[in-house]
């Protein structure tokens, strides 16, 4: 076989394990089934139907990161087109990148530690797509999400970049529980093809903050933009304050209209064959299942996908509907036993995270040998207030954050919600305050 006629060969055979790789995910996205299962009787929180169809591309609305950029070549030079604090924008880029993200996960080699070095170059070699989800991500997870079947990816990830180098196609994540990097080759495609997706692509001065001199006092992975955010005020609101609204969630979590219910101090307490709801005056939710155990909030299976997946849905189907311009991220999924996980999820606002109240978090689950034992929610809806407020840009946001002790760390947008006020500006912030908030 000449060189000619074996390159066109192997071009051939990688187009169809393409085609192999799209037909296996068209199949696992039509497999998703309902995962949340309450009495034999009823199933609260489940899912029927149409719903579990809604389910399935819910899944896929999950994957979305919450940051994004792309590293541009152009001749010798490496350009960066940023997007961060705009969802729209981010959602754009990840439409566009989906189908690479997904065959790289797909193909994917078994990872292997990299120094900070390698993944700093990384980040900075093009051509390349840049991935920050904003919370710890296990890569199981991402994977399921993305109807993605490879049992090589483990850890957890936060920040993930797709490159080129020396004309092969390379996955890197940065795993921030295990405070390393790892590396996987991805050869089903093609540095051609992830030339072809950024290319189009306009530069915008992004940059992270090791790659410049301007930002020294931030963490490495910051990623700066040269004009500072114009972020959206918004008003927050309790959307089960009413008595009608009350009665619905009720229903939706599967306690029976004949359940005992009396008042207490602030809220509403519930109980059905000893498992407790308690509904607060505030918007916060508590759920308690029964000390002698409990046969509601079953999941599908005792993996860590299977929690996950499970608490996602339940709480897209209560806070989910009732959040108005917001949408739900995972923050975190930590094991806490064998068979024992706690999940928690957050709002985002326009690509920037919502801190309520000194916890930070929407909802927190707890997941044991296949079933959640408990919950708490917070219910909150944002609406678009038609307004603006201005921050400081990210140097003098930066010397705030030193002079505060915090140089050094992650300089984040969020939006500090105490639960109860009407209008709910952004702020500058440090990553250090967040887990001390957390």
């Amino acid at each position: 076989m000449t060189r000619g006629n074996k390159k066109r060969f192997i071009e051939r055979i990688k187009s169809l394990l393409i085609v192999l790789l799209s037909c296996t995910a068209i199949l696992l996205v039509a497999r998703t089934q309902a995962v949340i299962v309450s009495d034999g009787e009823r199933p609260a929180a489940s899912l029927s139907g149409t719903d579990r169809l809604e389910s399935a591309e819910g899944s896929g609305i999950a994957a979305r990161p919450l940051r994004m950029a792309a590293s541009i070549p152009r001749g010798s030079e490496v350009l960066r087109y940023g997007v961060q604090y705009d969802q729209e924008g981010c959602d754009a880029l990840f439409q566009q990148s989906y189908s690479l993200l997904v065959e790289a996960l797909s193909s994917a080699s078994q990872p292997q530690a990299v120094e900070e070095a390698d993944w700093q170059r990384a980040l900075s070699a093009a051509p390349g797509l840049y991935f920050d989800w904003q919370g710890s991500v296990p890569l199981t997870v991402l994977a399921g999400w993305l109807s993605v079947d490879n049992p090589a990816l483990t850890g957890t990830v936060r920040r993930m970049v797709l490159t080129a180098e020396e004309g092969q196609v390379r996955l890197y994540y940065w795993d921030e529980l295990a405070g390393a990097a790892y590396v996987c080759t991805a050869d089903v495609i093609s540095a051609s093809r992830l030339e072809e997706a950024v290319s189009s692509l306009q530069e915008n001065g992004a940059r992270f903050a090791f790659e410049t001199e301007e930002y020294p006092e931030l963490a490495s992975y910051t990623m700066v933009l040269p004009q500072p955010p114009v972020p959206v005020v918004y008003t927050g609101s309790n959307p089960i304050a009413g008595e009608n609204a009350r009665q619905e969630l009720q229903e939706q979590l599967g306690f029976p209209e004949n359940s005992v219910f009396y008042n207490a101090a602030g809220e509403q307490v519930i109980r059905s064959r000893n498992d407790t709801l308690h509904i607060a005056e505030d918007g916060r939710v508590t759920y308690e299942a029964a000390a002698e155990g409990s046969d509601r909030y079953y999941l599908s299976g005792t993996g860590l996908y299977d929690a996950v997946e499970g608490c996602r849905q339940l709480v897209q189907q209560t806070l989910g509907q009732s959040c108005g311009v917001a949408r739900l991220y995972l923050i975190a999924a930590e094991e806490t036993g064998e068979g024992g996980w706690q999940v928690e999820f957050g709002y985002s606002l326009n690509g920037v995270q919502v801190r309520l109240g000194e916890t930070g978090w929407a909802a927190r689950f707890t997941v044991e040998q296949g079933q959640i034992t408990g919950f708490q929610l917070c219910f909150r809806s944002y609406t678009d207030s038609g307004t603006t407020s201005v921050v400081l840009p990210e140097r003098q946001a930066m010397a705030a954050m030193e002079a505060m002790g915090h140089g050094g760390e992650e300089l984040l947008l969020i939006y500090p919600d105490s639960g109860s006020e009407e209008l709910v500006s952004a702020a500058w912030a440090a990553a250090g305050e967040l887990e001390t908030g957390r």
